[in-house]
């Protein structure tokens, strides 16, 4: 008796090279799709310059683009402007998330989100108040883990006050005590940054930071409308 010839393993497919989507030329669809949810055009436009926000031009996605130090692509997520589609390109490097950086180098301040859309509503919520959003960076961690944020706590070495803007649900509550327990561990940043705020939404308004400022967004409508009627109304 004899054992049959070993079954050949197939080879593993080597991962594709990370590669950008072609851009759209008029990206008409992100825009609409992004100001309809609640996000300050300023913002926008401010990633739309840093090579950081485009549309594709198959099937005409939000493309948030994550970037190294030296300004090169390295991640890259879609997000549908018609459903709810959701994903990494692949190859992407998932310690360079999608950020929105303040022009100030030695800005000491970041406010870490679960979602790009989350990272800019942040902003916008900001913007919106009167305060000046450019006094931030805003990360987007592309989920909770605590990788992306380190790698760029690391590559900023003047931050030293962290806002937490998890989402308000199991997830987001134990991402948060993950990522400061991740600042803990770390003896370079351990003795750098000096402050950490957890920051959840007021659950009330939603679970995620979008929810807020489109219930936000919402409510100061209804109130001018109520005006506009009440002054109608009294004429």
């Amino acid at each position: 008796y004899r054992a049959p010839p070993p079954q050949e393993q197939p080879k593993p497919k080597p991962p594709k090279p990370f590669q950008l989507p072609e851009a759209s030329r008029f990206p008409t669809a992100m825009l609409s799709y992004l100001q309809g949810r609640g996000i300050h055009p300023d913002l926008l436009q401010a990633c739309i310059q840093a090579g950081t926000l485009y549309e594709s031009r198959k099937y005409r996605n939000c493309v948030f683009v994550g970037r190294d130090t030296t300004g090169r692509a390295r991640f890259a997520c879609l997000r549908g402007t018609r459903d709810s589609f959701k994903r990494d390109v692949e190859g992407s490097d998932k310690r360079y998330s999608f950020s929105l950086l303040s022009p100030n180098p030695k800005c000491p301040r970041l406010t870490v989100a679960e979602s790009p859309i989350d990272a800019l509503s942040l902003a916008t919520l900001v913007k919106r108040s009167g305060g000046e959003w450019r006094d931030s960076h805003y990360l987007s961690l592309g989920g909770t883990a605590p990788r992306t944020m380190l790698q760029f706590l690391h590559d900023h070495p003047h931050v030293t006050h962290l806002s937490l803007c998890l989402d308000n649900d199991k997830a987001g509550m134990e991402g948060m005590e993950r990522l400061e327990q991740s600042v803990q561990e770390d003896a370079e940043l351990a003795q750098r940054v000096k402050l950490i705020y957890h920051n959840p939404p007021p659950m009330e308004f939603g679970k995620d930071y979008n929810e807020f400022l489109c219930t936000q967004i919402k409510w100061e409508q209804d109130v001018k409308h109520k005006k506009i009627v009440e002054y109608h109304s009294a004429l």
